[in-house]
């Protein structure tokens, strides 16, 4: 059998027994057999596989291996089941991620019965999430990194003379959406906070977010309850006080980032806005942007505008015109940019609002902060900046995300997507200035939707404190940390000038794009056939691979010069080796006594995971060659490997990759999308999704010792060679060697693309 076809045929089997022992760890309800799934470019295009329905994800295999797909029920926003056709019965199914699918069920009642079950398996409460059921890969332990707000606000340099921490909600009594601690201005009272969270919607009164260098702040709370006459004077005396805490400044802002008429209007409500005829040195001023029913509404017509199977050029930009998607993003970016600038230049303190201060002020808070610090640019900055504006402050994740059946429709809407996508925007203008990718971002919002991590369960930090999350789920934020080199972005340049100052962009309605890579992330025919961040991510893997096998390769070279000079081998040994690996007809062999193919393993190469106090057939070598390079120190002797274990390093590097754009599907049959990654199996050379690589393989042809990717069929073949090295029973014969590393260079020349 060709050893291509038979590597191939061995990665699916290994592959198919992965999957079967999940498919079998979860509870089968049924599966339809002979269903088609149709082409949304080309009706025309369809596979025919079998759908499996277990008790956390819908699975659609197709027999060939030509496609597969796993979709988790947290992340289906809806199932719809359409007018039966001569060709069956249509299951349209769309997610939260911007996956849409259409099935072709050959009988209507197993449709019926899919689409029922479907719908019955949405988690009816917080309890049934898939959180509490996941089990995660071997590699991420159930661990929380801790976050304390204090340790975020001890590196804004709060508490000091101006602010102070309050624990008068360390029950949650004073506002059960905040958190424990939070921090007010020294001259406050317990009785001054206590009136004016009564007279807040929700008792969300205010407290600072952001301490600025220059000493001008953000704080953040909800809507008055004002009405048309109402008053608290406790109220105005806080905002005196946090005046106060900025002598650069004698006025403040108060930012509404309601429409003017929507505040009016909640005037009848009882609630409203600050009276300024009340609060002495306010400057008051509307940032409009729409409320989330609103938002709710244009993002479903983007994603129609999305699914349009080939619109003419006028029916495409009317459509995305008519959604005003990108105008409510714009919208968003001018509020958080105006802060940044009442912050940064004009030196003024800012207190913002929208209704309840869950939404539009998370959104605008978190955004001016960006903007304002470098270090929320990192990926660790950027993670406290989730933690403390949006989930501290109590944005409601479950009920806008709708993480659960009994949550009303009205309630979801895409306020954290607009916050994410709005940084998107930002870093597209500012390319160089963000230590995080495109993959990061849309991991994060995916992560939000699916459950899969105890983060994001829940309406505020009360909430998840009484799910117990932190003891019973895993952590979005470990798994971030474990696989933090997928996240970076190539880009990122520390020392650049974006990087460590102030971003202040003028946004214009030509800066604005549509972000395709997460709204049609699964069109590869419409993504762009070069992505410059991912391409450069892989030539820098590559790069590094190269560098630490040619240091390994420079190693042996001084090793076998430091040998000729010693007479251990001889020159026409290292001859017949070199014509071997150029592809030489002479197949004359060394002749050479057995003693001399005694070459004891090099004590460095504990780099490549050999010990090196065992020759090849695990005994103490007796025939050390050692040497000492004039570079080392007498403690760093080295000694010079058998040429079998040369071959090995030789063979164990693929000096050619595939291109990153070349596979569209992994041979798993998963097909790739830009959410994520391609490994590159340092091995062979080809590119693979994260479920057929394994990370923790340490390559013999490395210099540094450092965990390399593999494939699953490389990563075995390198533990048995490995091992059959460590435990041959004999020492071989160069002649013995030589034809092993000859075979060794004819499959390594194999693998080359």
């Amino acid at each position: 059998m060709n050893r291509q076809l038979f590597i191939e045929v061995f990665r699916h089997i290994s592959y198919r027994i992965d999957q079967l022992k999940i498919f079998l760890s979860h509870d089968a309800y049924f599966k339809v057999e002979n269903v088609r799934v149709i082409d949304r470019f080309n009706n025309r295009q369809h596979i025919i596989g079998t759908i499996f329905l277990t008790s956390t994800h819908l699975l659609f295999n197709d027999p060939e291996g030509k496609r597969e797909t796993w979709i988790l029920h947290s992340l289906i926003l809806s199932a719809d089941k359409l007018p039966t056709t001569q060709q069956g019965c249509p299951l349209r199914i769309r997610t939260k991620h911007f996956f849409s699918i259409e099935f072709i069920i050959p009988k209507e009642r197993d449709c019926t019965d899919l689409h029922a079950t479907l719908n019955q398996l949405k988690a009816e409460s917080y309890e049934k999430l898939y959180c509490f059921l996941y089990q995660a890969p071997n590699y991420l332990e159930k661990i929380w990194d801790p976050f304390l707000l204090t340790t975020e606000y001890m590196r804004m340099g709060v508490p000091n003379r101006e602010w102070k921490i309050e624990d008068s909600n360390s029950n949650f009594e004073m506002c059960d959406t905040y958190p424990p601690l939070f921090y007010v201005p020294t001259s406050t009272t317990k009785a001054l906070l206590v009136a004016s969270s009564k007279f807040r919607s929700r008792g969300r009164l205010p407290v600072l977010t952001y301490l600025h260098l220059n000493g001008a702040s953000i704080t953040r709370c909800s809507q008055p309850l004002s009405g048309f006459k109402q008053r608290c004077l406790e109220d105005e005396q806080l905002l005196q006080c946090i005046l106060k805490t900025n002598p650069q400044s004698s006025t403040m802002y108060i930012i509404d980032t309601r429409p003017r008429i929507n505040a009016v209007a909640n005037r009848a409500a009882g609630k409203g806005y600050e009276n300024e005829d009340h609060y002495s040195n306010i400057q008051f001023k509307f940032c409009p942007i729409e409320n989330i029913h609103v938002m709710r509404g244009s993002l479903q017509k983007l994603l129609e505008t999305c699914e349009l199977k080939n619109p003419s050029m006028n029916q495409y930009l009317n459509a995305l015109d008519n959604s005003s998607w990108l105008q409510h993003i714009k919208a968003v970016l001018d509020a958080a940019i105006f802060i940044a600038r009442a912050i940064e230049v004009e030196k003024k303190n800012v207190l913002v609002h929208c209704s309840d201060g869950w939404d539009r002020t998370a959104q605008c808070c978190s955004l001016s902060s960006l903007l304002l610090c470098p270090y929320y640019r990192s990926i660790h900055g950027f993670r406290m900046l989730i933690e403390k504006e949006w989930l501290s402050f109590g944005h409601k994740f479950s009920d806008r995300c709708g993480h659960t059946r009994m949550v009303d429709s009205k309630e979801q809407s895409p306020v954290f997507q607009q916050f994410i996508e709005a940084v998107w925007q930002i870093s597209q203008i500012y390319p160089t200035a963000f230590e995080f990718n495109e993959r990061f971002l849309i991991s994060l919002h995916d992560h939000s939707h699916s459950c899969q991590y105890g983060n994001f369960i829940g309406n505020c930090e009360k909430d998840r404190l009484d799910l117990r999350v932190k003891d019973r789920t895993y952590s979005y934020w470990n798994y971030i940390l474990q696989n933090v080199n997928d996240f970076k972005n190539p880009l990122f340049r520390p020392q650049s000038a974006y990087a460590c100052e102030v971003l202040l962009p003028t946004i214009n309605t030509q800066t604005l794009k549509l972000w395709l890579n997460m709204y049609h992330r699964f069109d590869s025919t419409l993504l762009p056939k070069e992505n410059i961040p991912n391409t450069l991510t892989h030539l820098v893997d590559h790069t590094a691979a190269l560098n630490d096998h040619a240091r390994l390769l420079e190693k042996r070279i001084r090793e076998f010069h430091s040998a000729l000079e010693d007479g251990t081998i001889s020159d026409e040994d290292i001859r017949k080796l070199v014509n071997h690996h150029n592809g030489s007809s002479d197949n004359e062999l060394p002749q050479t006594t057995t003693t001399d193919a005694k070459l004891p393993l090099s004590s460095s190469d504990v780099e490549s995971g050999i010990s090196s106090d065992q020759s090849p057939n695990g005994r103490p070598s007796s025939s050390s060659a050692t040497f000492v390079l004039q570079h080392q120190s007498s403690a760093d002797i080295i000694e010079i490997p058998t040429i079998e274990r040369i071959a090995f390093e030789l063979n164990s590097i693929a000096l050619d990759w595939r291109s990153y754009q070349a596979p569209f599907h992994c041979t798993c049959a998963l097909p790739f999308d830009s959410a994520q990654r391609k490994y590159t199996c340092w091995r062979c050379g080809e590119n693979f999704c994260i479920r057929c690589i394994e990370h923790g393989v340490r390559l013999p042809g490395l210099y540094s010792n450092s965990l390399a990717p593999v494939c699953k069929t490389c990563a075995h073949s390198i533990k048995s060679t490995l091992s059959t090295i460590e435990c041959s029973p004999s020492i071989p014969s160069n002649e013995q060697t030589f034809s092993a590393m000859k075979s060794s260079l004819v499959i390594n020349d194999e693998n080359k693309i």
